[in-house]
């Protein structure tokens, strides 16, 4: 059962959570634009190239950012319940 409280106390909590959430859903946004934009230069630039130590470096920090973003999203989704108690 859930319980809803409307105690003043837990408003800046609660409004913490609300824009915690809207700051994750923008750099996920950021991120993926940022992706989809670059992908083409990506391709072209690191991925027909040899097998370096900078492309490792480069792709392991492009694709973990994005990992994280995902990440992030969908382990801060558990809390979006929580963040609308009117």
């Amino acid at each position: 059962m859930t319980v809803v409280s409307n105690d003043p106390i837990w408003w800046p909590v609660i409004n913490s959570y609300h824009i915690a959430s809207y700051l994750q859903a923008v750099s996920f946004t950021v991120v993926t634009y940022d992706w989809v934009l670059t992908f083409g230069q990506e391709i072209e630039l690191v991925w027909r190239q040899r097998c370096s130590l900078m492309t490792v470096l480069y792709l392991s920090v492009r694709y973990a950012g994005i990992l994280f973003s995902v990440i992030t999203i969908l382990g801060m989704s558990s809390h979006i319940h929580c963040i609308r108690v009117f």
